[in-house]
Order: structure tokens, then sequence, then C-alpha cells
């Protein structure tokens, strides 16, 4: 891993987990941020970093990164309508890497990408978020370059394409992503005030990050990493 890549802030991939995957982690649900070989949990009711992280990625998930040991982690997806999986791909690989959230291990059959996301668009490197529209539908994003793919959720994988897509990001992202982000996650916060909306889906780039109001599809604002999430760690 270049020295590059462990100076900058933006994680590598995010999960989402209605409750706590490790041993020792407060109740309540997570957000689990994996960046080059570490990884940490962030307490979703307390909004805040738990205890002992960041931690080794081998030490809780052994196997993922030896699943494909000559590239980089780029994205994580889980899709709560879905069976307890997380799917989790790789840099330069048309394959994703299944995670049983149960027996808490690498499933032997990766899956191809183009099987669980079907559609043109999920041959070679792009971003994948989970995320709902307004109305509350579940969707999974998937943005490239400056272009994004939208793919309908049901009970069960694959996802559905979107008719219309791909489309560009600044088009319909105004005022908040022009080009494809490094990594994104949805949280529905369950202890901020109840005057406001809080469905958001957060997107990382570089060292900064930024909060979209699901809702109103609106840009809240863009801050640096460190700044809005505080006690944000440096990555080995």
């Amino acid at each position: 891993m270049s020295a590059a890549n462990n100076s900058v802030m933006s994680p590598d991939g995010v999960l989402f987990l209605e409750a706590p995957y490790v041993e020792g982690d407060p109740p309540g649900p997570k957000l689990y941020f994996f960046k080059n070989r570490q990884y940490l949990s962030w307490d979703v009711i307390d909004e805040k970093l738990c205890d002992g992280y960041p931690r080794d990625i081998a030490a809780d998930w052994p196997g993922l990164l030896e699943a494909f040991p000559d590239s980089g982690l780029r994205g994580a997806l889980r899709v709560p309508a879905w069976p307890r999986k997380a799917f989790f791909f790789f840099s330069g690989q048309s394959h994703v890497v299944v995670w049983d959230l149960d027996r808490r291990e690498v499933l032997a059959d990766k899956m191809a990408a183009a099987e669980l996301l079907p559609g043109g668009f999920s041959k070679g490197d792009f971003t994948p978020v989970y995320g709902q529209l307004p109305g509350g539908e579940g969707v999974i994003y998937g943005f490239r370059g400056h272009d994004y793919a939208r793919w309908s959720v049901g009970a069960h994988w694959p996802a559905s394409p979107d008719p219309g897509f791909p489309r560009k990001i600044a088009d319909d992202w105004k005022d908040g992503l022009v080009l494809a982000p490094r990594a994104g996650v949805y949280v529905e916060w369950p202890s901020r005030s109840t005057a406001h909306s809080n469905r958001k889906i957060y997107f990382f780039m570089g060292d900064l990050y930024l909060r979209w109001d699901v809702p109103s599809n609106s840009r809240n604002y863009r801050l640096d990493i460190v700044a809005g999430w505080k006690g944000w760690p440096s990555f080995g």
C-alpha cells in the first residue's frame, strides 16, 4: 500500500449493520469502516468511535483480504432486505467476495459482480452504495468516473437494473457529487432530532465527506472527515 493511500482519510468500504458484529462493542447499530488492512467500529447510538479501534481486519474478518491477496479492497455492500451476507469488492476483480455474517466466514465461492448487479455497468471497478429513494424504496447505486447506475432491490439478490441508467452524476446529485466517491453508506440515525430528517447517505472522497439528505434529495454539507467524525484515527 503506497504512502499516498495511507495518508488519505477516506475508507475503502463501509458497512452498516443493525447490531454489533464484534464481541465487546456496545449494543445497537454500527458502522464498520475498512481501510488498508484495518477497520474501525462506529457507534450509531452514541455517535462515536468504539473503544479499541482500529483493529486488524484479519482479527475479526479472517480470510477476507486473502481472497484477493494482490488486490486492494475498494467497496463493501450490505442490503438490509437481503439474507445476512456482506459483499466485498476488490480493485481489478470481476467477482466479489461474499461474507456470511452469521457464520462469520468467507464463502468458498465468489460471485460475479454482474450476477449480483446485472448489466454492463458492473464490469470494471465502481463504487457500490446501498441507499433509499425518498419514498423508502431500497436501491443500490454504482458510481464510476462521471457516471452512475441504479438497481432496485427486492427480498433477495440479484438486484434489478433501473431503466434510464447510467446517467451523469452531476445531473442528479446537484451541488453534491460530480465524480464517483471513494465509498458511501446509508444511515438512519435513531437518536437525533425529530424536527429534521435522519435518513442520510454519507459519501467519502479524499479527505472530505458529503452528507446527503434522502427525503429532500439534497446536499446538507461537505466537511473534512476528521472534523465531522470526531476521533477518526490514522489507519496503518
